[in-house]
């Protein structure tokens, strides 16, 4: 039974990671004209960093249920390298590909902290990923 609660798990957590990263990849060039503006200076950085730390903390959180609850600093080093491309990408493409999107440093500098956020959160949540004592 305890097998296969990991899998499902881990199933369901590779699931939500892809979904996420879908969702967050064609939100990224829907035009924003017309939208209703809230009136906060700045809220798009919220939004990125917002962004990148539920992609951060999802995808750690798959590799550490994969990795039979064990993941290398390494590892952690080099989802933060691909999140922090990933995003440059995201930024880049806007610029090129879209009509009322640009490319914007502050975007990746939000992104970079949601991440490194999100690795946070994730060395926090650990603990909360143990299955042993579950029936």
């Amino acid at each position: 039974m305890l097998d296969i609660k990991k899998l499902l798990g881990k199933n369901i957590i590779l699931f939500l990671a892809v979904l996420y990263s879908c969702v967050i990849t064609i939100l990224f060039f829907i035009s924003t004209s017309g939208m209703p503006s809230i009136g906060v200076s700045h809220i798009d950085k919220v939004v990125h960093f917002s962004i990148f730390l539920g992609f951060t903390f999802l995808w750690l959180s798959f590799l550490y249920l994969r990795n039979d609850m064990k993941l290398s600093t390494r590892t952690i080093v080099i989802f933060f390298l691909i999140s922090i491309i990933y995003g440059t990408l995201i930024e880049v493409f806007q610029e090129q590909f879209t009509a009322r999107r640009t490319f914007d440093y502050f975007d990746i500098l939000a992104d970079m902290l949601g991440s490194l956020t999100g690795i946070f959160v994730f060395q926090k949540a650990k603990p909360f990923f143990n299955f042993k004592n579950s029936n």
